[in-house]
């Protein structure tokens, strides 16, 4: 009885092609049943405790190829999602310019887009060095930083005015207008949701200036904190 047992079991392990394994637990199936095996189980009750095996083997196996089905497909999205993930990354950080010695940008009679020169990052060239606009690449939510420094280079009161926009529209000022000494700085950070296309820059509101050398006072930073279609 036990030599029956073992070779049926050893036939129904080693005698399959392929072992398949599931995510959502098992999923109770009945394959079809073989008309030989009711009379075997009549006639001999060893055959009929191998019958049985054979009867739970293929049950265990057709469990064991859904499930392996399944982790495969996982598998496959989860590839695409990380693919999906290193491909959007995003991510900039920038300063006025790099000079030796202290080198201001304005003041002009009207407003102007400030073209931050100097690169400490621009992972996936979303940032335009000429222009200073930081075009996004991609739908998501973004952390976004900016600080401006002034100085008056006659030692007279000082005031730093600027904007951080998007897509031309204010987003927060960038203003410190005390008037107290000689120079002026004002930092800000936002977490928005942006869309693809949209542009943010640092505006330079007219009348006022921004100075910085290597010690880098002024900078714009941005990096998408996750991909989003929608806020």
């Amino acid at each position: 009885m036990k030599a029956i047992v073992l070779l049926c079991l050893l036939h129904a392990v080693f005698g399959q092609e392929q072992t398949q394994f599931s995510w959502h637990g098992p999923v109770l199936t009945t394959p079809p049943a073989d008309p030989n095996l009711n009379i075997m189980c009549s006639n001999d009750q060893a055959e009929c405790g191998c019958c049985l095996m054979q009867k739970q083997m293929a049950r265990m196996e057709e469990l064991f190829n859904m499930t392996v089905k399944e982790m495969s497909q996982q598998l496959m999205h989860s590839k695409m999602t990380l693919n999906n993930i290193k491909n959007s990354r995003t991510a900039f950080s920038v300063a006025l310019n790099n000079e030796r010695s202290l080198t201001c940008f304005g003041p002009f009679s009207d407003d102007r887009g400030v073209p931050f020169k100097h690169v400490f990052l621009n992972l996936g060239n979303s940032y335009n060095v000429q222009t200073g606009i930081f075009t996004v690449p991609y739908s998501g939510v973004y952390n976004l930083a900016a600080t401006v420094y002034s100085r008056s280079l006659v030692d007279l009161p000082q005031a730093t005015c600027a904007l951080l926009q998007l897509n031309g529209v204010a987003v927060a000022p960038l203003v410190e207008k005390n008037g107290l000494d000689s120079e002026d700085s004002n930092t800000v950070v936002v977490v928005k949701h942006l869309k693809a296309g949209d542009q943010v820059s640092v505006n330079l509101q007219k009348g006022c200036n921004i100075c910085d050398d290597t010690t880098h006072y002024n900078t714009f930073t941005g990096f998408m904190l996750y991909a989003a279609e929608k806020a």
